[in-house]
Protein backbone atom coordinates (compact mmCIF):
# COMPACT_ATOMS: atom_id res chain seq x y z
CA UNK A 1 0.00 0.00 0.00
CA UNK A 2 1.57 3.12 -0.73
CA UNK A 3 2.58 5.71 2.15
CA UNK A 4 3.44 9.30 2.47
CA UNK A 5 6.90 8.62 2.34
CA UNK A 6 6.39 6.70 -1.29
CA UNK A 7 4.64 9.61 -2.47
CA UNK A 8 6.96 12.36 -1.54
CA UNK A 9 10.06 9.96 -3.04
CA UNK A 10 8.30 9.71 -6.36
CA UNK A 11 8.05 13.39 -6.73
CA UNK A 12 10.91 14.89 -9.50
CA UNK A 13 12.96 17.85 -9.09
CA UNK A 14 11.12 19.82 -11.00
CA UNK A 15 7.76 18.76 -8.38
CA UNK A 16 9.74 19.81 -5.35
CA UNK A 17 10.72 23.27 -7.05
CA UNK A 18 6.85 23.54 -7.78
CA UNK A 19 5.64 22.89 -4.29
CA UNK A 20 7.78 25.53 -2.85
CA UNK A 21 7.27 28.31 -5.39
CA UNK A 22 3.67 27.34 -4.40
CA UNK A 23 4.33 27.45 -0.78
CA UNK A 24 5.70 30.96 -1.49
CA UNK A 25 3.28 32.16 -3.81
CA UNK A 26 0.26 31.43 -1.29
CA UNK A 27 2.62 33.12 1.62
CA UNK A 28 3.09 36.26 -0.38
CA UNK A 29 -0.67 36.20 -2.21
CA UNK A 30 -1.66 36.10 1.46
CA UNK A 31 0.33 38.85 3.25
CA UNK A 32 -0.33 41.30 0.30
CA UNK A 33 -4.15 40.91 0.19
CA UNK A 34 -4.54 41.35 4.39
CA UNK A 35 -1.94 43.92 4.78
CA UNK A 36 -0.49 45.05 1.30
CA UNK A 37 2.64 44.31 2.57
CA UNK A 38 5.27 41.18 1.38
CA UNK A 39 7.98 41.45 4.02
CA UNK A 40 11.29 40.57 3.90
CA UNK A 41 11.17 37.75 6.35
CA UNK A 42 9.11 35.77 3.09
CA UNK A 43 11.09 37.28 -0.01
CA UNK A 44 15.15 37.53 1.22
CA UNK A 45 15.04 33.98 1.81
CA UNK A 46 13.82 32.79 -0.94
CA UNK A 47 16.27 34.44 -3.27
CA UNK A 48 18.62 32.81 -1.19
CA UNK A 49 16.83 29.54 -1.24
CA UNK A 50 16.22 30.21 -5.39
CA UNK A 51 19.80 30.89 -5.69
CA UNK A 52 21.24 28.06 -3.76
CA UNK A 53 18.75 25.94 -5.84
CA UNK A 54 20.23 27.17 -9.23
CA UNK A 55 23.81 25.91 -8.15
CA UNK A 56 22.96 22.53 -6.85
CA UNK A 57 21.06 22.22 -9.94
CA UNK A 58 23.78 23.46 -12.58
CA UNK A 59 26.58 24.47 -10.35
CA UNK A 60 28.61 27.35 -10.79
CA UNK A 61 26.46 28.12 -14.65
CA UNK A 62 23.01 27.71 -12.41
CA UNK A 63 24.13 30.30 -9.96
CA UNK A 64 25.62 32.75 -12.70
CA UNK A 65 21.94 32.38 -14.35
CA UNK A 66 20.09 32.75 -11.32
CA UNK A 67 22.12 36.27 -10.18
CA UNK A 68 21.31 37.35 -13.53
CA UNK A 69 17.59 36.55 -13.54
CA UNK A 70 17.34 38.72 -10.06
CA UNK A 71 19.27 41.28 -11.77
CA UNK A 72 16.99 41.24 -14.36
CA UNK A 73 13.85 41.57 -12.48
CA UNK A 74 15.07 44.02 -10.52
CA UNK A 75 16.02 46.09 -13.54
CA UNK A 76 12.16 45.81 -15.08
CA UNK A 77 10.49 46.14 -11.73
CA UNK A 78 12.84 48.25 -10.28
CA UNK A 79 12.03 51.19 -12.63
CA UNK A 80 8.15 50.90 -11.81
CA UNK A 81 9.40 50.84 -7.67
CA UNK A 82 11.26 53.91 -8.27
CA UNK A 83 8.35 55.66 -10.18
CA UNK A 84 5.55 54.76 -7.22
CA UNK A 85 3.95 51.91 -9.25
CA UNK A 86 5.22 49.01 -7.07
CA UNK A 87 5.98 48.14 -3.98
CA UNK A 88 9.45 47.52 -2.56
CA UNK A 89 7.77 43.53 -2.07
CA UNK A 90 6.73 43.25 -5.35
CA UNK A 91 9.58 43.60 -7.22
CA UNK A 92 11.60 41.82 -3.85
CA UNK A 93 9.16 38.78 -4.87
CA UNK A 94 9.77 38.99 -8.58
CA UNK A 95 13.28 38.42 -7.94
CA UNK A 96 13.11 35.65 -5.52
CA UNK A 97 11.00 34.02 -8.12
CA UNK A 98 13.68 35.02 -10.79
CA UNK A 99 16.59 33.37 -8.72
CA UNK A 100 15.18 30.10 -10.10
CA UNK A 101 16.53 30.72 -13.46
CA UNK A 102 19.41 28.75 -13.14
CA UNK A 103 16.84 25.66 -12.20
CA UNK A 104 14.66 26.52 -15.16
CA UNK A 105 15.65 23.73 -17.33
CA UNK A 106 14.54 21.24 -15.69
CA UNK A 107 10.88 22.12 -16.93
CA UNK A 108 11.64 23.25 -20.46
CA UNK A 109 12.24 26.75 -19.61
CA UNK A 110 15.20 28.85 -21.07
CA UNK A 111 17.32 30.32 -18.23
CA UNK A 112 18.05 33.40 -19.73
CA UNK A 113 14.42 34.73 -20.47
CA UNK A 114 13.04 32.73 -17.33
CA UNK A 115 12.20 36.09 -15.72
CA UNK A 116 11.43 37.64 -18.85
CA UNK A 117 8.52 35.71 -19.47
CA UNK A 118 7.88 35.69 -15.56
CA UNK A 119 7.76 39.46 -15.49
CA UNK A 120 5.69 39.65 -18.89
CA UNK A 121 3.17 37.31 -17.48
CA UNK A 122 3.17 39.24 -14.23
CA UNK A 123 1.63 41.89 -15.86
CA UNK A 124 -0.50 39.61 -18.06
CA UNK A 125 -2.63 38.41 -15.09
CA UNK A 126 -2.40 41.43 -13.70
CA UNK A 127 -4.47 42.94 -16.25
CA UNK A 128 -6.98 40.36 -16.56
CA UNK A 129 -7.55 40.53 -12.72
CA UNK A 130 -7.68 44.54 -12.66
CA UNK A 131 -10.03 43.99 -15.83
CA UNK A 132 -12.26 41.63 -13.82
CA UNK A 133 -12.32 43.78 -10.51
CA UNK A 134 -13.39 46.29 -12.94
CA UNK A 135 -16.32 44.41 -14.42
CA UNK A 136 -17.50 42.68 -10.70
CA UNK A 137 -17.28 46.41 -9.06
CA UNK A 138 -19.53 47.97 -11.77
CA UNK A 139 -16.78 49.97 -12.90
CA UNK A 140 -15.64 49.12 -16.54
CA UNK A 141 -17.88 51.58 -18.05
CA UNK A 142 -16.75 54.66 -16.40
CA UNK A 143 -13.17 53.48 -16.92
CA UNK A 144 -14.03 53.14 -20.60
CA UNK A 145 -14.83 56.33 -20.86
CA UNK A 146 -11.91 58.33 -18.49
CA UNK A 147 -10.04 56.14 -20.96
CA UNK A 148 -11.56 57.44 -23.96
CA UNK A 149 -11.08 61.65 -22.52
CA UNK A 150 -7.32 60.47 -21.89
CA UNK A 151 -6.95 59.15 -25.53
CA UNK A 152 -9.20 61.98 -26.92
CA UNK A 153 -7.29 64.82 -24.62
CA UNK A 154 -3.76 63.19 -25.86
CA UNK A 155 -3.89 63.53 -29.44
CA UNK A 156 -6.39 66.81 -29.43
CA UNK A 157 -3.95 69.75 -29.95
CA UNK A 158 -4.81 72.76 -27.82
CA UNK A 159 -6.39 70.67 -25.03
CA UNK A 160 -4.84 69.49 -21.88
CA UNK A 161 -4.61 65.88 -21.33
CA UNK A 162 -6.68 64.25 -18.99
CA UNK A 163 -4.91 61.86 -17.42
CA UNK A 164 -7.12 58.77 -15.82
CA UNK A 165 -6.94 59.10 -12.18
CA UNK A 166 -7.18 55.49 -10.27
CA UNK A 167 -9.56 54.89 -7.56
CA UNK A 168 -7.76 54.18 -4.66
CA UNK A 169 -10.40 51.51 -3.76
CA UNK A 170 -10.03 49.85 -6.52
CA UNK A 171 -5.73 48.72 -6.09
CA UNK A 172 -5.17 45.29 -6.47
CA UNK A 173 -2.02 43.65 -4.72
CA UNK A 174 0.09 43.07 -7.41
CA UNK A 175 2.42 40.88 -5.40
CA UNK A 176 -0.45 38.40 -6.35
CA UNK A 177 -0.59 38.74 -10.29
CA UNK A 178 3.13 38.06 -9.32
CA UNK A 179 2.33 34.40 -7.39
CA UNK A 180 0.00 33.28 -9.44
CA UNK A 181 2.43 33.97 -13.06
CA UNK A 182 5.46 32.39 -10.88
CA UNK A 183 3.06 28.87 -10.42
CA UNK A 184 1.37 28.81 -13.53
CA UNK A 185 4.61 29.66 -15.79
CA UNK A 186 6.55 26.75 -14.12
CA UNK A 187 4.02 24.20 -13.97
CA UNK A 188 2.23 25.05 -17.10
CA UNK A 189 4.63 27.39 -19.92
CA UNK A 190 1.43 29.13 -21.00
CA UNK A 191 3.78 31.94 -23.25
CA UNK A 192 5.05 28.49 -25.05
CA UNK A 193 1.72 27.18 -25.41
CA UNK A 194 -0.10 30.56 -26.80
CA UNK A 195 2.73 30.83 -29.19
CA UNK A 196 4.75 34.22 -27.29
CA UNK A 197 8.63 33.65 -27.41
CA UNK A 198 9.37 37.54 -27.71
CA UNK A 199 12.92 37.21 -26.49
CA UNK A 200 14.35 34.52 -28.61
Amino acid sequence: MSTKTDFLTRLTEAEWIGAWIAIVAVAASFTDFRSRKIYNWLTLPAMAFGLGLSFFMNGPVGFFYGALGILIAFALFGILWFAGMLGAGDVKLLMAFSALSGAAGVVGQKPLTFSLDLALLSILVGGALAICILFVTGRMKPFIRKFYRFLLTAVTPGLETEFPVADARLKMPFGISIAVAAVWLWFGNPLTRWGISLWS
